[in-house]
C-alpha cells in the first residue's frame, strides 16, 4: 500500500466512542508526521477534537440537516481528493460515503454486532479475548502495522478555557489546590445508573472520612436527578450538571483527585484528563468493549446471569428486579475509591 498523504478520519458519535478514538489518531499522526489528517464529526461533539495537535482540520455535520446535508458533505469530500478513509463509525452515514465517494484505500472499524448479539440475546461469549473499543479501532489499521502506544486518550483544553472554569469555581468556594471529588450520576440510559440516593451515601461518606470538597456533574439533563441526591445529603455538594461545555467539564474534571461515575461520556472525559476513575457497571460487561483504560481506573460490577442485558442501555430492566446495581453497595464503591486515593 502506498502511503497516504491525505486522511479522512470518521466517526460521527458519540462522546465516550469519539474520546476513544484519539489514541488510534495520535498514532496515525505518528506513522504519518507529513500527511494532511482530517476528522468528521457530528456538530455537537467537535470540541472533543479543535485542540488535538494530531488532527489538521475538523468537518462538522449537522444531522438536523437531513439527507440535504449529508449529500452536500458528500459532495465536498469527494472534492477534497483523500485517499485514504479511515471509518470509525461503520453506520449508515459513513458507509453512504464511502459507496458514493469510492476512496482510493478505505479501513473499516467492524462493531462484531453478530457476537454482541449473541452475547446480549443468547449469553453465548464468542470473544476470544475483553478487548476494548479504543484497541478494536487500532484492528482496521493494522495492515499499516500502526499500532497503540500505550499513552491513553487525549481531550485537549486550553489555558483559557482552564482559566474560566478556574474563576467560575472560585467565586462558588472550590479550591483546586485542595482535594476535588467528581461524581456523575447520569448515564445515556437508565439501566446504566447506579441508585441515585447511594450516590449521595457515597459523597457523604468521602467527606466524613477524607475531607475535601463535592461537585456532581453531568449534561442538562442530569440536572434534576443531581438535585435531587444533593437535596438527601448531609454535606454541602454544588451541581454543575449542565452548567458547563464539554471542554469545561474535561477542564473540571482534570483538577479531581477521584471521579465516581457510571458507564458514560464523562468516565472517557475523566480518563482523557489522566483522572483517577471508579466506574460502576451494571448491565453491560467488559466483552462490550467499554470499560475504562486499566491505568487509574477501578470497575465496580456485580456477577448477574442477566448480564449483559443489552449493548448500550435501556430505559427499564427487561428482569424488573435491576440485581446488577442494585448488588452494588455503598462501601463496594467506597472501597474502590480510596484505593485510587
Amino acid at each position: 500500500m502506498t502511503n497516504p498523504s491525505n486522511i479522512l478520519i470518521a466517526r460521527l458519535s458519540s462522546i465516550g466512542d469519539i474520546i476513544l478514538t484519539t489514541a488510534v489518531v495520535r498514532s496515525v499522526r505518528k506513522a504519518f508526521p507529513e500527511a494532511r489528517i482530517t476528522f468528521l464529526v457530528k456538530k455537537e461533539f467537535s470540541a472533543l477534537l479543535i485542540n488535538n495537535p494530531n488532527i489538521d482540520r475538523v468537518i462538522t455535520f449537522d444531522k438536523s440537516g437531513g439527507t440535504e446535508a449529508l449529500n452536500q458533505l458528500k459532495d465536498q469530500l469527494k472534492n477534497e481528493n483523500y485517499d485514504w478513509f479511515i471509518d470509525l463509525h461503520n453506520n449508515l452515514r459513513t458507509n453512504y460515503l464511502k459507496r458514493s465517494i469510492r476512496f482510493p484505500q478505505v479501513s473499516t472499524y467492524s462493531k462484531q454486532s453478530f457476537r454482541r448479539w449473541l452475547l446480549v440475546k443468547i449469553g453465548r461469549n464468542m470473544f476470544s479475548e475483553a478487548k476494548p473499543v479504543y484497541l478494536r479501532y487500532f484492528d482496521a489499521v493494522q495492515n499499516y502495522n500502526i499500532s497503540y502506544d500505550g499513552k491513553g486518550t487525549d481531550v485537549l483544553v486550553s489555558d483559557d478555557e482552564k482559566l474560566k472554569v478556574e474563576q467560575i469555581l472560585s467565586s462558588d468556594g472550590i479550591d483546586v489546590s485542595k482535594p476535588l471529588f467528581v461524581l456523575c450520576p447520569g448515564a445515556s440510559f437508565s439501566n446504566k445508573q447506579w441508585i441515585p440516593s447511594r450516590f449521595g451515601e457515597l459523597a457523604d461518606l468521602l467527606i466524613e472520612q477524607r475531607g475535601g470538597q463535592l461537585i456532581f456533574l453531568g449534561g442538562p439533563n442530569d440536572k434534576h436527578l443531581c438535585d435531587d441526591i444533593i437535596n438527601g445529603m448531609k454535606q454541602k455538594a454544588l451541581n454543575y450538571a449542565g452548567q458547563l461545555s464539554l471542554l469545561g467539564s474535561a477542564a473540571l474534571l482534570s483538577y479531581a483527585k477521584v471521579v465516581i461515575t457510571n458507564d458514560s461520556g464523562m468516565m472517557h472525559l475523566a480518563q482523557s484528563q489522566k483522572t483517577a476513575v471508579v466506574a460502576i457497571f451494571g448491565p453491560t460487561t467488559r466483552q462490550l468493549g467499554f470499560f475504562p483504560l486499566e491505568t487509574r481506573s477501578r470497575v465496580i460490577e456485580k456477577e448477574v446471569d442477566c448480564r449483559p442485558c443489552t449493548t448500550k442501555g435501556l430505559n427499564y430492566c427487561p428482569k424488573k428486579h435491576f440485581n446488577c446495581m442494585q448488588n452494588i453497595s455503598t462501601m463496594d464503591v467506597m472501597k474502590a475509591s480510596l484505593e485510587l486515593l
